[in-house]
């Protein structure tokens, strides 16, 4: 093998890649800390899907036991960025959502969610009144929580996966520096050459996607190199 490696040595290679990896993932959670824009990345679509369906401005017909679109957006910030899960984030955001719906922004609520603004108007009269719905309002009403559901899934998945993208992308910045840090620390002035760079900076890349992995697949290497040699034998 390469600079005489032996096959049982490549397990402990694999687990050492996997461990920069994850040293990688560990300072980018760590600069979380000092860096808190980065636990806000995926925010922004939250927000806008949010924002849309809790209009301001709606005067003094606004709903009386519900948050202002500031405050609801500010509990969201807070559940997300403090890695509550999907589910339960995406609930909270539908609960606070209804609670805000009002007679008065109905209409506006309306477009977004794609149903019948003068329904979901006396809709929202109705519940604020605590008069029973109508089989026609009741048929809006759920047709209206299954669309607020829908964009809502849509928001925090396409979020969560900006989120996840950005935060490997950064860690496997921060495993190349590590590697070409590690390279030099070993090789000195030899790291130049184009043959100890170009090792310094696969071993960076190949860090990040195998850290999650790193102990299985090379427990998987060495019971395979086991076997072959017991069948030489």
């Amino acid at each position: 093998m390469i600079n005489g490696l032996q096959d049982y040595q490549l397990g402990q290679v694999i687990t050492a890649i996997g461990g920069l990896g994850t040293a990688a993932f560990g300072l980018v959670d760590a600069a979380k800390s000092a860096f808190s824009g980065i636990n806000r990345v995926g925010l922004e679509h939250i927000h806008e899907v949010v924002s849309g369906l809790t209009p301001e401005g709606a005067g003094a017909g606004g709903p009386v036991n519900a948050l202002p679109q500031a405050n609801i957006l500010q509990t969201l910030e807070a559940n997300w960025v403090n890695g509550t899960d999907l589910a339960s984030q995406k609930a909270i955001a539908k609960s606070l959502i209804k609670l805000h719906l009002s007679p008065s922004s109905a209409a506006a609520v309306a477009l977004k969610a794609s149903v019948d603004p003068a329904v979901l108007s006396a809709v929202a009269a109705n519940v604020a009144a605590g008069t029973p719905l109508s089989q026609v309002e009741s048929d809006a009403y759920s047709r209206f929580d299954f669309i607020v559901t829908a964009l809502l899934d849509e928001a925090y998945q396409l979020s969560d996966q900006v989120y996840r993208n950005f935060t490997k992308t950064l860690a496997a910045l921060v495993a190349v520096v590590l590697a070409l840090a590690g390279a030099w620390s070993l090789e000195g002035a030899n790291l130049w050459s184009p043959k100890e760079l170009a090792l310094a900076l696969l071993v960076g890349l190949l860090a990040t996607p195998l850290a999650p992995i790193a102990k299985d697949l090379s427990s998987a290497l060495a019971t395979a190199v086991n076997t072959m040699q017991l069948v030489k034998k």
